[in-house]
């Protein structure tokens, strides 16, 4: 079963992965923004995106949530939203709870 938190930790564990490839030295932590903290350019968004589908074996419409992010007024998001996103369309839909959207 997909919990909320095996997704945190494999989405972390990932993010701090790669980060090694962004020369980015800090914690990485649920408040940090991809982007402006990050420094993620869309392709590694994309990237990261399409790593986690592979993961889950599934698609996940991360296309929603960067076109959400562009109508943003700070176009950002946080480490914790993506894996919220991420967990809302891999988690079994057997509990009743829809992603909302």
């Amino acid at each position: 079963m997909i919990t909320q938190q095996t997704v945190r930790e494999q989405v972390l564990a990932l993010m701090t992965q790669l980060a090694g490839d962004w020369e980015y030295a800090d914690e990485i932590t649920l408040q940090t923004y991809l982007f402006s903290e990050l420094g993620f350019q869309s392709l590694d968004a994309v990237v990261l995106g399409n790593t986690l589908q592979e993961q889950y074996g599934q698609p996940i419409p991360y296309a929603d949530l960067l076109a959400d992010i562009g109508r943003r007024t700070f176009n950002d998001v946080t480490v914790g939203e993506w894996i919220d996103f991420t967990y809302r369309h891999v988690a079994p839909q057997t509990n009743g709870a829809g992603d909302g959207a």
